[in-house]
């Protein structure tokens, strides 16, 4: 899973440097007036939403999806009577609304 979260998080990060290169070798990357001959147009709000997505991909390939099933479990074994007495409320609270 790693390998493949860090195979899209760098292909991200690549067409973002290619598209950051194209628009600044036309040289119309900050003109006030979009041209539709002159060339492409960098949409500052895309290259920021492909930075975060790139981020989130890198923070995604570090997890060690393998040890989640495993730690939920141990934090259910030791939140057991908490998670119990958060049931009894809920029922509780839900007889009060529908009765």
């Amino acid at each position: 899973m790693r390998v493949v979260l860090g195979f899209f998080s760098m292909l991200a990060l690549g067409l973002m440097i290619a598209a950051v290169l194209v628009v600044g070798a036309t040289g119309i990357a900050n003109s006030p007036i979009r041209i539709k001959d002159a060339g492409p147009y960098l949409d500052y709000l895309s290259v920021v939403i492909g930075l975060g997505i790139g981020l989130v991909i890198a923070i995604f390939s570090q997890i060690h999806w393998s040890e989640i099933p495993s730690r939920i479990g141990q934090s259910l074994l030791v939140h057991a009577r908490r998670l119990r007495l958060i049931g009894w409320a809920a029922l509780f609270v839900a007889v009060l609304i529908y009765f």
